[in-house]
């Protein structure tokens, strides 16, 4: 089969033949890769900034943002038929027990280092037409989604930090409350820097939580980027019409 993969001694990025995947594991599901994004991360470890092959190999097979089909079901996998579209997580946890992190399955706040990573950090990537992974690091999506599910990954980005955000607000006496009628100094303000696809995907999660939601850009008021956040409840603040210094009195607090 063919897949794509960077090679760090080289700086040399191509397509490749690789070996098809066995069948999988009793735990594990075959996938038909459908879609892979390319993002600033995949342009780094294509540049040698970073990135590295699994153990004993010297390519990295690149991809973390994808959309799979369930192509073949272990014996042991529940939840997941042949034809279910899927997004895999990126993340592997260290094998230190001592990693309370990991253990309890939040890898992204891994203690040690240790972690892996698929097509970042000594695991091969999804950028191949086939790939066999664990079940528990798949995400079932249904079938509506086809056209936007490969931005899931991305998205997560956002969802944690406002997983992290509540956890701290929910601690302390003065937390906001989301209140359409509160006023603007009672309520729950966001401001994000920058207009790109995951500041847009930020901005969605936190409009579609009940923030009034700010995004401050450089693209002029009236593009393509600040009608889509006015689209989803959102104001656009263009770098043209106000400077930073302004921004703490047109986002409030």
């Amino acid at each position: 089969m063919r897949a794509f993969a960077i090679f760090p001694a080289s700086r040399e990025a191509r397509v490749i033949s690789a070996a098809e995947p066995p069948a999988p594991p009793a735990e594990a599901v075959r996938l038909k890769m459908l879609e892979v994004g390319v993002c600033g991360t995949d342009r780094e470890i294509a540049a040698g900034d970073y990135g590295t092959p699994p153990a004993g190999e010297d390519h990295l097979v690149l991809g973390h943002e994808s959309l799979a089909e369930v192509a073949d079901v272990g014996a042991g996998v529940q939840g997941l038929a042949v034809g279910d579209l899927v997004v895999p997580s990126v993340r592997r946890p260290c094998p230190h027990r001592w990693c309370t992190a990991c253990q309890n399955g939040q890898q992204d706040f891994c203690y040690s280092g240790d972690f892996t990573e698929r097509g970042i950090k000594q695991r091969h990537g999804y950028m191949a037409e086939r790939v066999v992974e664990r079940a528990e690091f798949l995400t079932a999506v249904p079938s509506g989604l086809r056209d936007v599910a490969v931005l899931i990954e991305p998205l997560t980005i956002a969802e944690k930090a406002l997983t992290q955000i509540w956890g701290v607000q929910q601690r302390l006496p003065w937390a906001c409350a989301i209140d359409p009628t509160a006023r603007p100094s009672q309520g729950c303000n966001a401001l994000v820097l920058g207009a790109g696809p995951v500041g847009l995907l930020g901005a969605m999660a936190l409009a579609e939580s009940g923030f009034r939601t700010h995004v401050y850009s450089r693209e002029p008021l009236g593009g393509p980027r600040s009608k889509l956040v006015e689209s989803f409840g959102g104001r656009y603040l263009s770098a043209e019409d106000f400077q930073v210094d302004d921004l703490p009195g047109e986002a409030g607090g």
